[in-house]
């Protein structure tokens, strides 16, 4: 089935045909060599710089809302990558995402490294699976691999303009040619703002005003003859003040007396600022503020002056550098190939963590995060009877995350309080990996691969219990103003127990410890170190039942190395302390697809069945109180059947399509956690049973991100006007099955229903390219796609809604020169 190749790659939209209904060859570098995605034995689509532009997106949600089964979702507090429902849910620091990015090549494990903007890509490469073998660091789940824009030979350049709904601009400009004789060049910006589509009640303003601003310089040098070295540094800047999410929704009558209180003050908050009811509905409007306890006196609810109360604007300062540098030499037929590569990011996280219109819950988070890689591979010549790829790679990582979370606990009697905590990591991976493809005939072929990997990690770790704001307990225990005053560091707090030890205890029992509305307690881990190893495998056959149709059947096996918990939350000096601790998770996938060309060459379809089992899967979850917890919970099976179409049904038309059939299920997990409604009272109307000693059984539940069924469906349309002219429309559907959003899958925390999207790019321009405005809508239906239950009213407490998708109109215009 093996071809020659011809540069192009399909996305969203089609690239033109390249005649009367034929389809252009599909170029990837899924397992390090480049060659045609129908060559390749893995299930995989791809996308093409050009049709990124074309359909403005902007960042990985938008590119995986047109991904059926392929999901990255906002969360206040990270990103979660999904690949046919694997990946890595909750939100903490010390995990690694059983999904990864490459960017070039260079592994990038981490979530936030995900909000990366989208710039002057040529492709992206979705790869379905685990890829353990030949990709840096191991992932179980699968790879989304991003390929920018390589300098090239002649001169070009590009700038692009868009305007559209909430103030949204973007501004793409690139110049790239020869330098030299040996020496070429490429440099591309970007800047894009938005004012926000959600306008905050409270406060005013409207969120999540965003700005992002990146600069790209990328090098090629023709060495000698033998030698090519690529280089690229890339650094971005991405703000945002406010965030997606909106109140949180309760039942009612509500769960508890706490939940009661939140509701109702929540409910006068929100009409003493409006003049309203106080009860809103999910739609482009949020009522969340951290404002210092000023709504709450003004209702009588504290004194005038408590200091402490959460008083910071929601926002997220980013800041991220990416590098590499490549040298490909030539030793005979063969290759070595030398990848360096260098990735940071600081941030800085303010998060309104109560989601209500009331000042109880602050997170100020900030991470600071290096790593620098070293991969060496020496592949053979392709076109032989045995082919190979053997490698190293060494990845080394320093991570230091800090939280000081603020709540408003005098609302309830008490102090103001924040706990304080970081965690500071050193990690270092060293692999060796190896893969041979031997031809046993002109048709068959098969594939084996090993990798072996060490890993260790160390990490030390602080939790300080402190007053926000400071507090004055000389009243209370009748002593003239002053005498037992206490300021906002931990060194007070520590004072403050040791003077008065018995008030203290009685504010542990109340706010701190398991008993009390935090469930915190002080400690410090010193040097907590941890190492293994492990061996993933890869076995594959491949098949030609004529030119243009392979089949294919795969096994592999993929390992995620285990970790500390960055919001751990208990003691280090009990047993408990063996809690901070999880073990690496893993997979066990199989996979039969095939890969066919028909129409001669009009028509191109690919199909595959899969299954993966996970084991041990490392699950974040909500604690039911303020903190997340990591634990190895679950055994996961996900299987299903994934395919994709294209067809130039004629010269001016291309139809494509893609599906995804998915039963992901926890198959199993006897200690789930509780849902809201399975912990109150069974005569509450909204009781559901299934909680036993506080765990419930979700053995048989679809995991998180897993619609059953997910489709899109494509349309490429031209019409040359003249002999220079070209009017050209994009339509794209989008259907997705409902699927909960949450790790614990609480239905009322956190679930999406089903919905159906409409986008459209209606454009005019140069039949060559060089010019061309056009039309786009985004989500013409006005789905309003969350993370939670659309349907019902909000009004506080048990859960909240992240509103990710609103329906948008732009105008864009390109120039290339």
């Amino acid at each position: 089935m093996k071809k020659p190749l011809a540069l192009a790659v399909i996305g969203v939209s089609m690239s033109p045909v390249l005649s009367a209904q034929q389809l252009e060859e599909v170029i990837v570098t899924a397992q390090q060599r480049s060659e045609s995605m129908q060559d390749v034995p893995i299930s995989m689509v791809a996308m093409s710089g050009e049709a990124i532009n074309e359909q403005a997106i902007t960042k990985m949600e938008d590119f995986t809302m047109n991904m059926p089964a392929v999901t990255v979702a906002q969360n206040p507090i990270g990103n979660f990558l999904f690949i046919r429902g694997v990946g890595t849910g909750g939100a903490n620091q010390g995990i690694e995402q059983s999904v990864a990015i490459f960017h070039d090549g260079i592994f990038m494990g981490r979530h936030q490294l995900s909000r990366a903007p989208f710039m002057d890509l040529n492709r992206i490469e979705v790869l379905r699976g685990p890829q353990s073998i030949l990709f840096g660091k191991n992932t179980i789940g699968g790879a989304l691999s991003l390929h920018t824009a390589k300098p090239t030979e002649e001169f070009e350049g590009s700038v692009q303009a868009l305007y559209g709904s909430y103030g949204e601009t973007e501004i793409n400009a690139v110049a790239s040619g020869p330098i030299t004789d040996t020496l070429r060049g490429r440099v591309a910006y970007r800047n894009y703002q938005i004012d926000g589509y959600l306008d905050n009640v409270i406060q005013g303003g409207e969120a999540p005003e965003r700005e992002d601003e990146t600069i790209r310089v990328s090098l090629e040098w023709d060495a000698s003859e033998n030698i090519t070295v690529s280089a690229k540094y890339e650094t971005s800047t991405f703000e945002q003040l406010g965030s997606i999410t909106q109140l949180g929704r309760v039942a009612s009558p509500a769960y508890n007396p706490t939940s009661a209180l939140l509701t109702g003050l929540t409910q006068a908050s929100v009409a003493l600022a409006t003049g309203g009811s106080g009860i809103e509905q999910i739609d482009d409007e949020r009522a969340v503020i951290n404002d210092g306890g000023a709504i709450l006196e003004q209702l009588g609810v504290i004194p005038a002056g408590v200091p402490g109360f959460p008083d910071k604007t929601e926002r997220s300062d980013n800041d991220m550098e990416l590098g590499h540098i490549n040298f490909d030499i030539a030793l005979g037929e063969h290759t070595l190939t030398l990848l360096t590569g260098y990735a940071a990011y600081d941030y800085v996280d303010v998060c309104d963590c109560d989601f209500s219109a009331l000042p109880f819950i602050e997170v100020d988070a900030s991470e600071d995060y290096e790593q620098i890689s070293q991969e060496v591979r020496f592949s053979s010549p392709v076109g032989k009877r045995l082919e190979y790829i053997a490698g190293l790679y060494y990845h080394d990582a320093d991570l230091f995350y800090r939280s000081k979370e603020a709540f408003g606990t005098a609302a309830f009697g008490g102090p103001n309080v924040t706990r304080d905590y970081n965690f500071d990591q050193d990690q270092t991976q060293l692999s060796v990996f190896g893969s041979m493809t031997y031809s046993f005939t002109d048709r068959l072929r098969g594939t084996a691969g090993l990798r072996y990997s060490d890993e260790e990690k160390t990490v030390n770790r602080r939790l300080d219990k402190r007053f926000t704001g400071g507090w004055d307990y000389s009243a209370a225990v009748g002593a003239p103003a002053g005498t037992f005053a206490y300021g906002n560091t931990a060194a007070e707090y520590d004072r403050f127990e040791q003077e008065l030890a018995p008030v203290a205890a009685a504010v542990d029992a109340a706010v701190w410890n398991d008993s009390g509305f935090l469930g915190t307690y002080e400690h410090e881990f010193v040097n907590r170190t941890r190492s293994e190893d492990f061996v993933d495998w890869y076995l594959n056959m491949e098949f030609d039942l004529g030119d243009d149709t392979m089949v294919y059947a795969t096994a592999s096996t993929g390992v995620k190395g285990g970790g500390f918990d960055a919001r751990f939350l208990k003691e280090s000096n009990t047993p408990r302390a063996d809690l901070f601790e999880y073990e690496e998770e893993s997979s066990l996938a199989m996979e039969l697809g095939v890969k066919t060309t028909l129409l001669d060459g009009a028509m191109r379809l690919n199909a595959a069945v899969f299954r993966n089992e996970i084991s041990d899967t490392q699950v974040s979850i909500f604690d039911g109180a303020t903190g997340f917890v990591v634990v190895n919970a679950a055994e996961v099976l996900s299987q299903g059947l994934e395919f994709d179409i294209q067809w130039a049904a004629t010269d001016k038309l291309v139809i494509s399509a893609a599906g995804s059939f998915l039963d992901s299920i926890f198959d199993e997990w006897g200690t789930a956690p509780c849902w809201a409604a399975q912990q109150v009272d069974p005569s509450h109307p909204e009781f559901t049973p299934g909680c036993n000693n506080g765990f419930r059984d979700a053995s048989g539940d679809n995991t998180q991100f897993a619609p059953e069924l997910a489709f899109n469906l494509n349309f490429d349309y031209s019409q040359p006007i003249g002999s220079n002219f070209e009017l050209r429309a994009l339509l794209n559907v989008n259907y997705s099955d409902e699927f909960a959003t949450v790790g614990d899958l609480d239905p009322l925390i956190g679930f999406q229903d089903a919905f159906t999207t409409v986008d459209m790019r209606v454009s005019f321009g140069e039949i060559g390219g060089k010019w061309d405005v056009a039309f786009l809508g985004k989500n013409l239906t006005d789905e309003q796609i969350g993370y939670n239950n659309n349907d019902q009213p909000l009004v506080a407490g048990n859960g909240f809604n992240s509103l990710i998708r609103l329906r948008s109109l732009a105008l864009q215009g390109s120039y290339r020169f």
